[in-house]
Order: C-alpha cells, then sequence, then structure tokens
C-alpha cells in the first residue's frame, strides 16, 4: 500500500493548450507546448526579503523564501481569475483585482479579507500601485481610466481619464509631498497627474513602443523609463524633458536604478547614476546613465524561455527578483548579483522525473520546457539546468546515483554529474539521430554506455569516455562529446521506450508498430520479436530477479514475456485507456504501471491481481520512477504534479498486528471485569472497542444478576454522553433481532425514564435512531400482545374445561 506527497512544483499563472502528435493511438503524445497566457505573470517580495507573493490562477500564494513552501493562499468570493496585486510599503496591506471587477483588502497574515468593494473600472484591472505612505492606491483599467483610492478611509479620491486603449503601467512619485501619479497606455506615453490639481500636468512622448517599467532616483527629480522599443530614457521632473536616450539593443521588460553607491562587482565605479535592465536577451545588465554604456553583463547562456519578463529591487533586503519566460523565479544578492534561490514557478506537462543521489535525496524533472529541475526533496530547493534547445522528453539515471543523462527534442543527448553539495553541471553531450530522441536507458551494471532510441526509428549506443568518470576532471573544462558507437534500425515506426538488461547484455526496445525486440550487446544483433499487442508500445521493462520483460501498450494491457521462448506469460488488464509507463518493484514480485487515465495501479504477478488503485493525478501520468530501496515511488503528469509515494505496507501490517494484541488485551481485562462483577468498567470499555455484540453480552450478564433492574440503571445513567450516544447506536441493531429486543428495550426504557426529551434530542443521531427503533419496536409489541391474547385464551379454556368435582361414593352398609 502506498501513502502520497504532493510536492509544491507547480504555480500556475495561465492554461496550456495541447495538441497530440499524429499518428498516436490512445492518448496525447508528449512534448508539445503551445501556452495561450492570459496575462502577465505577477511577483512580488516584502521588504523584508522573507516572503514571496505569486498569482496562481484565482489565487495569491505567499511562499517562505527560506523554505520554499506555500504558507497561505488567498483567494477571493468570486472565484475569478486575479488580474492584478500590490503590496504596501509597510507589508500591512494586500489589494486583488478579479475580473470580476472587485477589489479585495487583505490582512494577509491572517488570510482574511478587512475590505471587498467595486473597481468601478468597466473593464478588469491592468495594474495597481500604492503610494509610499501606504494610504493611497491606484488602479489602472483596461478601460483606459485611472483610479485613485483612499484605503484608510475607504472611498474614491480621483478618477483621470484621457489615455487610449489599456493602462498597463501606474506608479507613485516617492516624495508623498509632491502629490504626482504616472501612468502609461498602449500609446507608448507616459502622463503624469496632479493628484491636488486632479489634472495632467504633462505627456511624455519619447517611447515608440509599450512602456514596460518606471523607476525615481533618490531625490525624485529624475526617472527612468523602459519599453519593448529596445532604449531606456533619463527624465528630468522639474523640465519634463527627456534628458538621455539610451539604446539597450534588446526589448526591455523592467528597468531598476541602483543605489547611487560603488559596487564594483556590478562594474559601478563611480557614483552617479546606473540602471539595471531585463529583457530578451535573458541577461542582466548594468548601464551607465551619463555614458549609455553597459559596465556590467551577467555571465549566463541564453536560450528559449531565458527571457526575463521581471525584474524587481527590494533594497531594504539587498535582494533581486527575477522572472523568465519560463516562469522560473530567480533571487540574486543585489550588490553582487550573486545567485542566492531559484523557483520554478510552473512545471507544465511533466514528461518524465527520476530520483537522484546514492541515497535518493533528489529528484530530477523534464517537463514540457528546454530546462531541467533538480529538487532537494528534505528542503525542496530548486535548481534549474540549461543547456538543451529543445523540450526535454526522457530522463534515466546510472547507477551510483551521480550521473544522469537526458534527451530531448533537439535530437541531442546531454549528461549530468551532480556532486556531493548537490550541484548539477552538464559533464557531456552528443548528437547524431535525424529527429526528436524520445527514450533513454543507461547500462545497469557499471557506468559504461547508454542507449537511446528516436522517431528516426534507430536505437543508438553511446559508450561514455573514461576522462568522464574521473573525479579530478575539471569542472569549467566544458562537456565532453559522445559518439555512437553503434546505430541499428529497430523498428518500422516510432521508438517510444528502451531498456538495457540488469546484465548489461540485452537490450530491449518498443515502438509504435505494436511489437517488442529483444537484442543482444553491444553489437545489437536481433534476438527475437514479441507480437501479441494490439496497439503501439509506450514502454519495456526487465524484471531484476527472472527473466522476464513486461510491456505497456495504448491498448489498455500490460504483458509479461518469456525472454528464452518469446511468448506471453500473463496479460494484466484494468487501465480503461493507455499504459504508459511500468516498473517492477517488491524484488519482482509485483508492477507498479501508469497511465493516461491519470491512475497508478499495483498488481501483484503471481494471481495477475491489481491490489491498489491510486487516484491522484487528473491527467497522462507519464513519469514514473522506484527508490533503489523499494520504499518509494514518483509519479509526474500532464497536470503538472510530482507526486512522492511510499510504501506504508510494513507500517499498516505493524498496526493492524498492534490493533489484534490491544483487542486482546481488552478481551481478556473485560472477562476479568465481568467475572468480578465490576459492570460499570465493564460496559463503558466494551463501548470503547466498538463491538456491538459485546456490549450485548455485558448488558446480559447484568441482566441475568438477581437485582437486574437496579443495576442496569445504575450503571447506564453513570455512563458519559458519548457512551450513552453509541449504546443508543447498538439499541438500533439489537432492536432488529426479536433475540436481542428485549436488552434494547431494557435500555432504551432506563433512557427514556431518566433523561429529560431536551437532552435526548441533545445526542448526535438521535433522530435517524428513532426513526430505525419505531417500526422494529411497533412490531415488537404487536407480537407480543398477540401473545398475551393467545395466553389470555388459553386460560380461559383451562378454566372452562375443568371437569366438576365427582359425587362421593355412597358408604356401604
Amino acid at each position: 500500500m502506498l501513502s502520497n506527497t504532493r510536492l509544491s512544483l507547480s504555480t500556475r499563472a495561465g492554461r496550456c493548450r495541447y495538441q497530440p502528435r499524429e499518428g498516436q493511438s490512445g492518448g496525447a503524445g508528449r512534448g508539445c507546448r503551445m501556452l495561450l497566457w492570459l496575462r502577465p505573470l505577477c511577483h512580488q517580495l516584502d521588504q523584508t526579503g522573507q516572503h514571496l507573493f505569486c498569482v496562481c490562477g484565482t489565487r495569491v500564494n505567499i511562499l517562505d523564501v527560506a523554505s520554499g513552501t506555500v504558507l497561505r493562499s488567498l483567494e477571493q468570493e468570486d472565484q475569478e481569475d486575479i488580474t492584478a496585486f500590490d503590496l504596501s510599503p509597510d507589508d500591512e496591506v494586500l489589494v486583488t483585482a478579479s475580473r470580476a471587477l472587485l477589489l479585495a483588502q487583505w490582512a494577509w497574515r491572517e488570510g482574511s479579507v478587512t475590505r471587498l468593494w467595486k473597481a468601478i473600472h468597466t473593464a478588469p484591472v491592468a495594474t495597481m500601485a500604492f503610494d509610499p505612505t501606504s494610504t493611497l492606491l491606484a488602479t489602472g483599467g483596461c478601460d483606459g481610466a485611472v483610479r485613485v483610492w483612499d484605503i484608510v478611509r475607504h472611498y474614491g479620491t480621483h478618477h483621470f481619464r484621457g489615455s487610449p486603449g489599456v493602462v498597463h503601467l501606474v506608479a507613485f512619485h516617492p516624495d508623498p509631498a509632491r502629490l504626482l501619479l504616472f501612468s502609461s497606455a498602449i500609446d507608448a506615453t507616459i502622463r503624469m497627474w496632479s493628484l491636488q490639481d486632479r489634472s495632467c500636468l504633462a505627456v511624455l512622448t519619447a517611447h515608440y513602443s509599450a512602456v514596460t517599467s518606471l523607476t525615481f532616483s533618490a531625490d525624485g527629480h529624475t526617472m527612468l523609463s523602459s519599453g519593448r522599443d529596445k532604449i531606456c530614457i533619463v527624465w528630468d521632473l522639474r523640465s519634463h524633458q527627456a534628458l538621455r536616450t539610451i539604446p539597450v539593443f534588446e526589448s526591455v521588460e523592467a528597468a531598476v536604478l541602483l543605489p547611487e553607491e560603488p559596487a564594483p562587482k556590478l562594474g559601478v565605479k563611480s557614483s552617479g547614476l546606473h540602471f539595471l535592465t531585463a529583457g530578451s536577451q535573458g541577461t542582466l545588465r548594468v548601464w551607465e546613465a551619463a555614458s549609455g554604456q553597459c559596465v556590467y553583463t551577467q555571465q549566463q547562456l541564453s536560450g528559449p524561455g531565458r527571457e526575463l519578463t521581471h525584474c524587481t529591487l527590494v533594497r531594504a533586503a539587498g535582494l533581486l527578483l527575477s522572472v523568465t519566460a519560463d516562469h522560473n523565479l530567480l533571487l540574486y544578492e543585489a550588490h553582487s548579483l550573486q545567485l542566492q534561490k531559484q523557483f520554478a514557478g510552473y512545471s507544465e506537462e511533466v514528461l518524465d522525473v527520476r530520483f537522484l543521489g546514492p541515497e535518493d535525496s533528489h529528484i530530477v524533472v523534464a517537463s514540457n520546457s528546454p530546462c531541467l529541475k533538480v529538487f532537494e526533496l528534505q528542503t525542496s530547493a530548486c535548481q534549474i539546468l540549461h543547456g538543451h534547445t529543445d523540450i526535454v522528453l526522457a530522463l534515466d539515471v546510472f547507477r551510483k546515483g551521480w550521473l544522469f543523462a537526458s534527451c530531448a527534442k533537439d535530437q541531442s543527448i546531454r549528461i549530468w554529474r551532480m556532486n556531493k553539495a548537490g550541484k548539477v553541471t552538464c559533464v557531456a553531450q552528443g548528437s547524431g539521430h535525424t529527429h526528436s530522441v524520445g527514450t533513454i536507458c543507461c547500462s545497469r551494471l557499471k557506468e559504461t554506455f547508454l542507449v537511446t532510441g528516436s522517431q528516426d526509428c534507430t536505437v543508438k549506443l553511446w559508450p561514455l569516455p573514461e576522462a568522464l568518470l574521473c573525479k579530478s576532471t575539471a569542472p569549467d573544462s566544458g562537456p565532453a562529446l559522445l559518439q555512437a558507437q553503434a546505430t541499428q534500425r529497430c523498428h518500422d515506426k516510432d521508438i517510444n521506450s528502451v531498456a538495457v538488461a540488469p546484465n548489461d547484455k540485452l537490450l530491449a526496445t518498443g515502438s509504435q508498430d505494436r511489437t517488442a525486440k529483444l537484442w543482444a550487446l553491444p553489437q545489437c544483433q536481433l534476438l527475437g520479436i514479441f507480437s501479441g499487442h494490439r496497439r503501439g508500445l509506450w514502454c519495456v521493462q526487465f524484471s531484476p530477479m527472472d527473466q522476464v520483460l513486461a510491456t505497456a501498450s495504448s491498448d489498455g494491457t500490460i504483458k509479461l514475456w518469456a525472454l528464452q521462448d518469446f511468448s506471453c506469460l500473463k496479460t494484466f488488464e484494468g487501465h480503461d485507456a493507455s499504459v504508459l509507463k511500468v516498473a517492477f518493484v517488491s524484488r519482482g514480485t509485483q508492477l507498479l504501471s501508469s497511465g493516461s487515465d491519470g491512475l497508478v495501479k499495483l498488481w501483484t504477478i503471481k494471481n495477475n491481481e491489481c491490489v491498489r488503485t491510486l487516484d491522484a493525478h487528473e491527467d497522462k501520468v507519464w513519469g514514473l520512477h522506484c527508490s533503489r530501496l523499494d520504499d518509494r515511488a514518483l509519479t509526474g503528469a500532464s497536470d503538472s504534479c510530482v507526486i512522492l509515494w511510499k510504501d506504508v505496507t510494513e507500517a499498516e501490517q505493524a498496526e493492524e498486528q498492534a490493533k489484534r494484541e490491544e483487542q486482546v488485551v481488552k478481551q481478556q481485562e473485560l472477562d476479568n471485569l465481568l467475572q468480578e462483577k465490576r459492570y460499570l468498567r465493564a460496559l463503558g470499555l466494551a463501548i470503547s472497542l466498538d463491538r456491538p455484540h459485546t456490549v450485548l453480552t455485558v448488558i446480559q450478564a447484568i441482566r441475568r444478576d438477581p437485582e437486574a433492574c437496579e443495576k442496569l440503571e445504575d450503571t447506564v445513567l453513570l455512563l458519559r454522553q458519548d457512551q450513552k450516544e453509541a449504546l443508543l447506536r447498538f439499541c438500533v441493531t439489537w432492536n432488529t433481532n426479536s433475540r436481542h429486543c428485549h436488552e434494547a428495550q431494557a435500555v432504551l426504557g432506563v433512557l427514556l425514564r431518566h433523561e429529560a426529551p431536551e437532552e435526548l434530542l441533545a445526542y448526535e443521531g438521535v433522530r435517524a435512531s428513532l426513526e430505525a427503533l419505531l417500526p422494529y419496536t411497533e412490531r415488537h409489541f404487536q407480537r407480543l400482545s398477540r401473545t398475551l391474547q393467545a395466553a389470555t385464551f388459553l386460560d380461559f379454556l383451562w378454566h372452562n374445561m375443568k371437569l366438576p368435582t365427582l359425587p362421593s361414593a355412597p358408604s356401604a352398609l
């Protein structure tokens, strides 16, 4: 039996639409990526840097930065998607806006709504911002309006119109004495509003595309704006003129003004104005405003999904938060841009999962992304691995657990190494397939080779270079190049699964052509074909103990095959859809399978019986892996969830044994109490055992006492209310049997005579008990009435059948 733990790997902000690959039967294929994002992803840190706020559909999740756990989820009563939120500068108030045009003010530490009001906007709120005093809130709507709210006194103070289209950016001036509000809409202009005059003071026009951020200098005289037109502009707020236009050569999503102090690690050597940009190139860069030169560029590999969509600086905590297009959250130390923490914001469709480390202390997750995510199970710390340029489709781990391999749609494979500190680096890569590499398997005895299968219908054998296994290899020397030793065309359709035998001498392949084949390694010579499935195969797996091969198919069945004569030994039927993965557990005596119906099933091989069905996923379960000790299992599915399962069979057996022993001890104690005529304790103990027949035995023993009536009354009345409630439930059961109805009626008589009606009505479930007691009680009284009538009639007959006294015989003379 397995118990599950759901890992917090997913904080969704959109919905994934999915298209299956052509020619795949029995469910959708893997690795299709088409996202429809409903809005930009919103994130914010509090001033202490201890809490991270993230929008997740209809909720705002509050995460503890240190542990990565979700402390609380805030959801409005309307249960509509949240379109914008903001945390006040004093970290006390959180305001959220939903698609239902409602604004909610939260006491977020308690998780309660303190105020709910209509936004008055005629379209959803797209952005909001607090003023420095945490008393005013500005909202910008999709209707082109900007509204200002007094959070303390609970009323609207200003309504500004004039912006064409969606207002996607609002910001207050950092000096509360100036009472200035800035907004930007779809026309790429920046409007400066005076709260005092209730008018537009200036319209700043210099950008040619959407303005993405506004930030202010410490003295409040300078403003920096960034846009998707690949420029940043420094504005003089006194003259309302652009002082300098700086080309940054990328679409900028956020620009942050740095403190005016030297920061040698960021290339800031003077105290002039410097700012940091985040955008489409996926790297953080620092610019000098006076010269317009880039003084620092973050050393980071570029790739799909690494574009930065958000960046914010928390000066009090000395942290910088950036968000990638793949919804990964990166926390940096502000003065050096040293990476402090990583969070996987959205896992999308999980395609494969594996345990890592010699003690299975980590897991690696391949989702609908070129990035791999490595999690430490104890702390949930995340490490995001970049290297592949397209979606990673499959994973496998070598015997010792330090090395693992991945393959992807980019037609390449990579080998990764985890050191003792848990840091993972890419140590080798190879390419050679002409189509997507959909399956990979590592050698089982030693770390000597790996095998890949592809949509090009071929299998390749890749030997590992000896230098790769040397621990003294320099980590910065770059990935080694892998060369395929053997290539074999194995099937006529896509190869979905490959498996290496425990002795490293055999290879099994499973294909969309409905067959599995057995090959001899390393020459890849064909030994035999396993045919019998009605649809394509998704998984093949060797037994760790016997010469048996398991295959999982789109026809919903699992088959076991003998390696000697290639005959089918057993067929397991139970899944209603495609079986995607299968694994041997319990030393080869059981099978664990997962399907496209979201179910995980545990099978006993000896009797073909499904002993357990685990229903925790909501979509196709692509990933399935068991730990080395067979005490845990890992599943990953298209519902973006990874679930860790623990084998609790031994614990349940020990618990069951302890219960049996406890029952024996209590039964012996009950017999002793009855022997000593300690009826009150005996009755209480019998009720605690929750066995109606045992309680009935005690009641019968009490009634057999010569002073039955008084003993029963005294014992029942001394019980607690919960014990009386249980006794009343037992009476319902006894009353259905004419042999035991007398005990039930005796207990009912005691309760009805000595308990007030209002006290009886306060008993839990008393109404249902009375409804069940009435019909049988009426039947018992009818039977007693008939018996009494019959006895009276018999008595009457007896008296009338008496013969008259015969006259005495005359005495003889």
